[in-house]
């Protein structure tokens, strides 16, 4: 396993490192496993990582991923309860590497935000919408996922974002959670500067 990982790491190191020269300002890598397998991530799991985005000149980010719609996922996070505390583990493993970017997914997820704490001088993307369901949040809601993140992570190291892709919904309910994702910041940013003032 460890032989293939650092395999397909050159691999998506060579297609990162084509973007990058053709002016791609950040590659996020999408990891389903940093929440599953805690000991492989330390002994050789950010190291595969650290080689797929070796050489980057650009932001780079990775994205966990708690995976949607696969029984084997959906069974085993009926077995975590009421808190996923595995990013205890693996936070500060990912703090301590070189990527840029870390990208959660926040808004519905039992992962305790007091958490992303633990990610102190990365750039946390937030994750504010939920992709897992049609309904449209409204810019309220996400503004609350932010709020309560901004506890944790300083606004300029804060990004909103969605949990994850949304190629599977249709496109206007995506579209609608994107405008709602703009809204709720915009709500967020405007009290920000009101503080400032």
């Amino acid at each position: 396993r460890t032989r293939l990982a650092m395999q397909f790491a050159k691999i998506l190191n060579r297609e990162a490192r084509e973007l990058c020269a053709l002016g791609v300002d950040i590659i996020q890598f999408d990891e389903p496993a940093f929440n599953v397998y805690m000991d492989d991530v330390r002994t050789w799991g950010i190291e595969a990582l650290e080689r797929a985005a070796e050489g980057l000149s650009c932001k780079r980010a990775v994205h966990i991923c708690y995976g949607y719609g696969i029984k084997a996922n959906i069974d085993w996070k009926k077995t975590l309860g009421s808190q996923w505390r595995q990013y205890e583990q693996t936070f500060p493993v990912i703090a301590a590497s070189s990527i840029d970017q870390v990208s959660l997914e926040c808004h519905n997820s039992k992962v305790p935000l007091s958490l992303i704490g633990l990610l102190e001088g990365k750039d946390v993307m937030v994750g504010a919408i939920d992709v897992a369901t049609t309904r449209v949040e409204k810019p309220e809601e996400v503004a609350r996922t932010i709020r309560a993140a901004l506890e944790f992570v300083p606004p300029h190291k804060l990004y909103p974002c969605t949990n994850c892709g949304m190629v599977p919904l249709p496109r206007a309910v995506a579209l609608g959670k994107l405008k709602a994702l703009a809204a709720g910041a915009a709500l967020v940013r405007d009290e920000l500067a009101k503080r400032k003032l």
